[in-house]
């Protein structure tokens, strides 16, 4: 029998990620396996507002600089200190991943935007 979790535990879980990331936290880009470091993003002060069915979605994250030419395939998110991790292994892709881009083509130097984030609590 597969683990479930109420709804109430899956949005305070996932409220967790939002305090433990405090404000202005960084959203790093990398290609696959975390190989090269594509851009880095700053959160708004809060990253999200509280989860809604066991879901975080994130609120306006500032554009960034493209540091490096590559795919984009995986995120992390980190305090705004750049270095103390929140939580790695985020999907990125153009559609149902957690980071959606418009493109996943990075070019160095080129504006990067996020055009939505979500995380989602699993064992609904």
């Amino acid at each position: 029998m597969a683990v479930s979790f109420n709804t109430t535990l899956r949005n305070n879980r996932a409220d967790q990620i939002t305090s433990f990331a405090g404000a202005s936290a960084q959203i790093k880009i990398y290609t696959s396996g975390g190989a090269t470091l594509l851009a880095t993003l700053t959160c708004a002060s809060a990253l999200a507002p509280a989860a809604s069915s066991g879901t975080l979605t994130f609120n306006a994250i500032t554009a960034g600089t493209a540091v490096a030419t590559g795919t984009a395939a995986t995120a992390s998110i980190y305090k705004s200190d750049g270095t103390t991790l929140v939580m790695s292994g985020l999907t990125v892709g153009t559609s149902a991943t957690n980071i959606v881009l418009s493109s996943v083509a990075i070019t160095s130097g080129d504006s990067v935007s996020i055009t939505a984030a979500t995380i989602t609590e699993g064992n609904a």
